[in-house]
C-alpha cells in the first residue's frame, strides 16, 4: 500500500477534486484520468447526468486508462484517498465533511435534476483546503450556481476549454460568470490543478516586510481602475485572495505579483472579480423570509395609506435575487390584503456587471427553482431555458451601482435588507454603512442584517423583532449622523501640485477625487439653497401682499397678506384657484384670467368683500397686471390690499360688494357661451363615438371570448410541451452518455474480435460457431477458405451451406454433442488433405448452463 493509501479514512487533509460532465463527457473523462496522479493521495468524485433505467459501464471504461480504485456513492460512505466516486442513477450526492450523502430524487424535484450543482455547493465548506471543482464537456448550465457558491468560499475552479468540448455550453456557462481560475484541456486539467494545490494558498496570509506598502498600492490600483477603495475591507479576506490570485498566476513574489498589475488592466480587472463577493439566489435562507414577511411586509400591506408607497433598499443586491424576492413577497402582501398601495425597491451594488443582470431580470431555470410554482407563473415569464421577471414587477425597481460604504444613502426608507456584507468590512466601515441605514429609514422602519451581523454601538437605537435572523426595527425618528464614520477619501488633503491652479492660500482644500464632482454639485446645491432663503427673507421684508398665477390657473406663489385666503390643508395635489384660494375671491380671479388668456389686458383693480365666518367679512381690492406677455404660460399678478376698519359686523340686510361690474360679467357671459357651445359640440361628438365604440365592444367580446378559450388551450398545450421538453433534454443528454458508452464498448469488441482473428491464424486453427438450432453464427478465415463459406453465409444453417466431409456426417454430430454436452473428435481426409475435427458444446449461461450451441475445430496436420 502506497503512503497516501495509508492515510485514515476521516482525514481532513485529504485534497478533493469534484468533476461535473454531462454530455460528451466520456472522452475529456478519459483523457483527464489518462493524466490523473494515482498515488497522490488525491479523491476524485465524478458526477455525471444519468438515466434512471440504465446500467452504466463508466467504472469498466475508466478502469482501462487508470490504476485508481473506482467505486460508486453510497450514502454515509467515507472519501478515500487515491480513489474515483462515482455517482448513480436518480440520486442527488453531496459531501459532509469527509462522508458523502445521498437522497432519491423525488415526483416533487424540478425537472431537470441538477446533481452537479447539488455537489459542488456542499463543498463550500471545505474550500479553505485543497478542494477543485472542474467543468468538463455538457449541455444546459447545470454546476453555475454550485460555482459561484463554491469560488466564493475560496474554492478552485477550473474549466475544459470550451473550444475541445463536444458540448460547451456547460463550461461556457462558467467562463461567462467570470468565477474560473484555469481554462485548459481535458488532458491538462490535473497537471493545473496539482500546481494550484503545490501553491500552498495559505489560508491566513502571511506577513512579510513590505507587504503592507505592497497592498496599499494594489488598492489605489483598484480604486484608480474601478473606484473602489477595499481599505475598509477586512484585511485577512482581502490579503487571501490577493495571495490566492497571485499563487493563481503562478507568482510567488508579490513585487512581481504588483508589476503584473501596474502592466496589466486585465490583472486588475481579475482580482477586482475576485474580491468582490456576489453570492445570491432566489429564496435564501427561507425561513429568513418567512420571517421578513410576517413582522414587515405584512404590516406595510395593511397600512391603508396608499398615498405613500413602500420604500425599500436592497444593499449589496449582487445579480439582483433577493431584491426580486423581497418585491415578489411585499407584492404578495398586498395582494392578500386587497391593498392597492404601491411599492419601490432601490437594489444597489458597486459591481457594474452584477446591476446590469439583475437589471435585466432573466435567470435560468436552475435559479429559480426554489420559488414555488404559483409564484414562478404569476411573476415570471419562461422562453425557452429562461425566465424572465414579469414587467409589471420590474417597474417596480430600480437597479443603480452605488457604494454603500461612500455614496449617500437613500431617504425616507421602510425597510434596508443588508444581508452578508457587513461581514466582510472592518469595524469601523460596518458602523458607517449602519449609520448611513440608521439615517435613511424612517421611524420604525426595518432592517434585516446576515445572520452572522450585529448593529454594534447603534444597537439602543433599534430594538429586536427576530434575534436569529437579524431583523430589527428602528425606534426613534431623528437621524443620527456620526462624523468619526465618515470614509477617509472623502477627507483627503490634495496638494497644490495635485489640484493645479489653486491659490496657495487654499493649499489645505479638502477633496476626494472620485467624490470631487459630487461634492461641487453638493456645494452648488447647497449654494441655491442659501440664495434662495435670502430671496424668501426679501420676499417677506418689502415684497407687497400678492399672489402669483398663471394662465392655466394655477396658483404658483403668494406673499404677506395674502397668505390669509390661501388654504392648503384640504388639498396637496392640485394649486388651481378653485382648490386653495378663497371662494370669494374666484369670480373676479376668473375675469383677469379670461382677459390674461385674451391677450388684451390692461392692469385694473376690483374690490371685494371676503365672508371670514362668524359674521366676520375684511374688504379687500386686488389689482391686477399681466407679469409677462411673451412666455408661456402667462403670468398674472394680483396685488392684495386689505382696508383698514372692515371687521365690523353686517346686518344680515346688507349685501357686502362682490367686485362685479357689467363689463365683468360680459366677459364671463361671453366665455360661458363659448364652453356651451363647445359642450354640446362634445356631447355631440361623444354620442356618435359611444355608439360606435358599444358596436365595436360586443365585437370585441364575442373575439375576446374566442382568444379567451383558444389561449387557455395554447397555455395547457404550451406547458405540456415545455414538460416534454425538459424531460426529453435530460433524456438527450442521457442517451448521448449512453451512446458514448456503447461507441466505447464497440471499439473495444472490435479490437478483440481482431485479436481472437489474429491468434487463430497464427495457430493454424479454424474455428466454426453454431446456435442450437444449427445456424452458423460466425466462421473464421480459414474455415471460410477451406470451406468457400462467405460473410452472407452467417445465418443460414449449418444442414445447407456447412462443409461437406467425407469421413462424418458434421451436423449429426453437432446435433448430438449440443443435446448430449459430449465432446466430439475425429479426422479423416478431404479433397484438400487431411483434417482433424473436434465439436465442443457451448453451455448457455441465460438458461442454466444447458448447451447453447457448439465450437466446430478444425486443423490442417503440420507437414
Amino acid at each position: 500500500m502506497t503512503e497516501s493509501g495509508e492515510r485514515a479514512a476521516g482525514d481532513t487533509t485529504i485534497p478533493v477534486v469534484v468533476i461535473g460532465a454531462s454530455a460528451g463527457g466520456l472522452v475529456p473523462l478519459e483523457r483527464f484520468f489518462a493524466n490523473a496522479p494515482d498515488s497522490a493521495g488525491w479523491c476524485f468524485i465524478v458526477i455525471q447526468h444519468l438515466s434512471p433505467d440504465y446500467r452504466s459501464m463508466m467504472d469498466e471504461l475508466l478502469a482501462r486508462k487508470t490504476r485508481l480504485s473506482i467505486r460508486h456513492i453510497e450514502d454515509g460512505l467515507e472519501i478515500a484517498p487515491d480513489t474515483i466516486f462515482l455517482n448513480r442513477p436518480n440520486m442527488r450526492a453531496g459531501l459532509q465533511g469527509n462522508t458523502l450523502r445521498t437522497a432519491s430524487y423525488g415526483p416533487e424535484d424540478s425537472v431537470p435534476h441538477l446533481p452537479i450543482d447539488t455537489m459542488i455547493t456542499s463543498l463550500a465548506a471545505r474550500a479553505s483546503g485543497k478542494t477543485a471543482a472542474v467543468i468538463l464537456s455538457g449541455s444546459g448550465n447545470d454546476g453555475a450556481h454550485g460555482a459561484q457558491v463554491f469560488h466564493a468560499a475560496g474554492g478552485v475552479l477550473v474549466v475544459q476549454d470550451p473550444a475541445e468540448a463536444d458540448f460547451p455550453s456547460m463550461p461556457q456557462a462558467i467562463l461567462t460568470l467570470g468565477i474560473h481560475d484555469r481554462v485548459a484541456g481535458a488532458a491538462e486539467i490535473p497537471q493545473a490543478i496539482r500546481e494550484i494545490f503545490d501553491s500552498g494558498l495559505p489560508s491566513v496570509p502571511e506577513a512579510r516586510p513590505g507587504t503592507e506598502d505592497i497592498s496599499l498600492a494594489i488598492f489605489r490600483l483598484l480604486e484608480r481602475q474601478h473606484n473602489l477603495d477595499f481599505s475598509a475591507y477586512k484585511e485577512t479576506n482581502v490579503q487571501r485572495r490577493i495571495i490566492r490570485r497571485q499563487h493563481l498566476r503562478g507568482i510567488e513574489d508579490p513585487t512581481e505579483y504588483l508589476a503584473l498589475l501596474q502592466s496589466s488592466p486585465e490583472a486588475v480587472n481579475e482580482l477586482y472579480h475576485d474580491l468582490l463577493i456576489g453570492v445570491t439566489e432566489f429564496y435564501r435562507d427561507p425561513d429568513a423570509i418567512a420571517r421578513l414577511r410576517e413582522t414587515a411586509l405584512n404590516a406595510f400591506a395593511a397600512d391603508q395609506n396608499t398615498e405613500t408607497p413602500v420604500r425599500v433598499w436592497v444593499a449589496g443586491c449582487a445579480s439582483g435575487e433577493e431584491a426580486y424576492t423581497i418585491a415578489i413577497e411585499l407584492a404578495e402582501a398586498l395582494r392578500a390584503t386587497g391593498n392597492t398601495r404601491g411599492f419601490r425597491i432601490i437594489a444597489t451594488d458597486v459591481h457594474q456587471q452584477s446591476i446590469e443582470r439583475a437589471s435585466n431580470g432573466t435567470y435560468p431555470a436552475a435559479a429559480v427553482r426554489k420559488i414555488p410554482k404559483l409564484l414562478r407563473e404569476r411573476y415570471f415569464e419562461r422562453r425557452g431555458e429562461y425566465y424572465t421577471i414579469s414587467a409589471s414587477l420590474r417597474q417596480r425597481m430600480i437597479f443603480s451601482v452605488h457604494d454603500t460604504l461612500t455614496d449617500p444613502p437613500f431617504l425616507d426608507l421602510d425597510l434596508v435588507s443588508c444581508r452578508n456584507f457587513l461581514i466582510y468590512l472592518r469595524e469601523k466601515a460596518q458602523a458607517r454603512v449602519i449609520s448611513m441605514f440608521l439615517f435613511g429609514l424612517r421611524k420604525h422602519g426595518v432592517l434585516l442584517l446576515g445572520p452572522s451581523e450585529t448593529l454594534g454601538h447603534f444597537v439602543d437605537e433599534f430594538e429586536t423583532l427576530d434575534g436569529r435572523w437579524r431583523l430589527f426595527r428602528k425606534t426613534s425618528g431623528r437621524r443620527v449622523f456620526d462624523r468619526e464614520v465618515l470614509p477617509k477619501r472623502l477627507t483627503r488633503r490634495f496638494t497644490r501640485d495635485e489640484v493645479p491652479g489653486l491659490p496657495w492660500g487654499q493649499a489645505g482644500l479638502t477633496l476626494s477625487r472620485r467624490a470631487s464632482a459630487g461634492l461641487g454639485e453638493y456645494a452648488e446645491h447647497r449654494g441655491r439653497e442659501a440664495l434662495l432663503r435670502a430671496y424668501d427673507q426679501l420676499l417677506e421684508t418689502y415684497a407687497p401682499s400678492s399672489i402669483i398665477v398663471s394662465s392655466d390657473g394655477e396658483v404658483l406663489a403668494w406673499f404677506g397678506a395674502a397668505s390669509a385666503f390661501v388654504d392648503t390643508h384640504n388639498n396637496l395635489t392640485e394649486w388651481s384657484v378653485e382648490h386653495i384660494l378663497h371662494r370669494d375671491l374666484h369670480f373676479v380671479i376668473n375675469v383677469a384670467l379670461e382677459k390674461l388668456r385674451g391677450g388684451a389686458m390692461d392692469p385694473f383693480s376690483r374690490r371685494v368683500t371676503v365672508d371670514l365666518n362668524k359674521g366676520r367679512y375684511q374688504g379687500v381690492t386686488l389689482h391686477f397686471e399681466p407679469l409677462d406677455r411673451h412666455q408661456k404660460p402667462l403670468l398674472l399678478l394680483i396685488r392684495v390690499r386689505l382696508e383698514a376698519d372692515e371687521h365690523e359686523r353686517h346686518s344680515e340686510a346688507e349685501t357686502p360688494s362682490n367686485g362685479i361690474s357689467t363689463d365683468d360679467a360680459n366677459v364671463l357671459s361671453k366665455r360661458v357661451h363659448e364652453l356651451e357651445r363647445d359642450l354640446r359640440l362634445t356631447e355631440e361628438t361623444l354620442q356618435h363615438v359611444t355608439e360606435r365604440l358599444e358596436a365595436s365592444g360586443e365585437e370585441l367580446q364575442a373575439s375576446n371570448e374566442e382568444l379567451q378559450a383558444s389561449n387557455e388551450e395554447l397555455q395547457a398545450s404550451n406547458e405540456d410541451l415545455q414538460s416534454s421538453n425538459e424531460e426529453l433534454h435530460a433524456v438527450n443528454e442521457e442517451l448521448v452518455t449512453v451512446s458514448a458508452e456503447h461507441e466505447q464498448k464497440i471499439a473495444e469488441l472490435s479490437f478483440l474480435n481482431t485479436e481472437t482473428e489474429s491468434l487463430l491464424t497464427i495457430l493454424d486453427i479454424g474455428l466454426l460457431v453454431v446456435d442450437a438450432r444449427l445456424n452458423i453464427r460466425r466462421f473464421s478465415n480459414h474455415v471460410a477458405r477451406w470451406f468457400l463459406l462467405e460473410k452472407h453465409d452467417v445465418g443460414r444453417s449449418l444442414t445447407v451451406v456447412g462443409p461437406r466431409l467425407p469421413f462424418c456426417d458434421l451436423p449429426a454430430e453437432v446435433t448430438r454433442a449440443i443435446e448430449e454436452g459430449a465432446v466430439f473428435a475425429g479426422q479423416g481426409t478431404t479433397e484438400s488433405g487431411p483434417l482433424s475435427l473436434e465439436i465442443h458444446p457451448i453451455a448457455d449461461q441465460r438458461h442454466g448452463g444447458r448447451p447453447g450451441g457448439a465450437f466446430v475445430i478444425f486443423r490442417r496436420p503440420t507437414r
